[in-house]
């Protein structure tokens, strides 16, 4: 089953946000926000968790699984409406997020974001690189977070989307939180976006692929549950492998990586590319990384 809009996934998962940035509700004894999203969902998120009568300082993290500007945006704004949040990120992700070029372009995305979504009456713009990130514990693999009654989540590193990429694993649930470390799933495909490194992304669906999760809770289009979630590492091994072999194929066919890129583009086109989150010039710079990466171009 894909469950797609807002709403329990179990009686301990809550999907919030909107349908294309979502981000997870996670209770234990304390609770867990997985998934930072973009500034302009927070108004939505507050009035999600508002109709779920919890009591909000039992919220005591977010956890960011990775750096990129789609997947952290709301963190600086809820530090600072609930000052008994930690935000959680991997070792590796607390370093990009001091890097002066990272910041802007987190902060730049989100701003825009804000105005054409007609948020800044409710929020002031982000300011990053004055302000800094908020970081407050950093992860990787093999640590794990206990929210109490039972409910630990082991984290695993999961390179390759990103350099920074973890995966978190909520083994009472048999629910897996890999963001876009196996594939970006949109409306239309599976994106095999292995912006960094396309073996770590490959090697990274088959780690996560053995943990055997029933329930996968994307960071963009919702939560796959049983059969869909359980058969999904395969399925995106089998995307990856495919797409792979497409990039191969095509610049030995054309021998130019940027009309690689451009025919690649048209294809990878989404509802994310809709609504604005993959825009044309970044999705081929992506692109344009893999095609290289695949087959070995300095």
């Amino acid at each position: 089953m894909w469950i797609e809009e807002p709403g329990a996934i179990t009686e301990r998962i809550e999907l919030v946000g909107h349908k294309e940035l979502c981000s997870y509700l996670l209770k234990g004894d304390v609770y867990a926000l997985v998934g930072g999203s973009m500034a302009h969902v927070l108004p939505t998120v507050l009035n999600q968790l508002e109709g779920l009568k919890i009591d909000l300082e039992r919220i005591r993290y977010l956890i960011i699984l990775h750096t990129h500007y789609d997947h952290l945006g709301m963190a600086p704004y809820l530090v600072r409406e609930w000052p008994w949040v930690k935000v959680v990120v991997s070792r590796v992700g607390a370093g990009v997020l001091t890097n002066q070029r990272a910041l802007t372009a987190i902060q730049d995305y989100n701003n825009l974001f804000l105005d054409r979504e007609g948020a800044l009456e409710q929020l002031r713009p982000l300011d990053l690189v004055g302000e800094g990130f908020p970081v407050h514990m950093t992860v990787e693999g093999g640590t794990a977070l206990d929210l109490g009654d039972g409910v630990g989540l082991p984290f695993i590193n999961a390179p390759g989307h990103s350099v920074c990429s973890i995966a978190l694993f909520f083994p009472r649930e048999y629910a897996l939180f890999p963001s876009d470390g196996m594939g970006t799933l949109t409306e239309e495909r599976i994106l095999p976006m292995g912006s960094s490194n396309y073996d770590d992304f490959q090697l990274s669906i088959e780690k996560l692929g053995k943990l055997g999760a029933e329930i996968i809770c994307f960071e963009h289009y919702g939560a796959l549950t049983h059969p869909e979630g359980k058969g999904f590492a395969e399925r995106a091994k089998r995307e990856a492998r495919a797409f792979r072999s497409k990039m191969g194929d095509l610049y030995r066919t054309h021998g130019d990586v940027e009309r690689v890129a451009e025919e690649l583009s048209e294809d990878c086109k989404s509802g994310l590319s809709r609504r604005g989150l993959l825009p044309d010039d970044l999705l081929k710079d992506i692109l344009r990384r893999m095609v290289k990466f695949v087959n070995g171009i300095e």
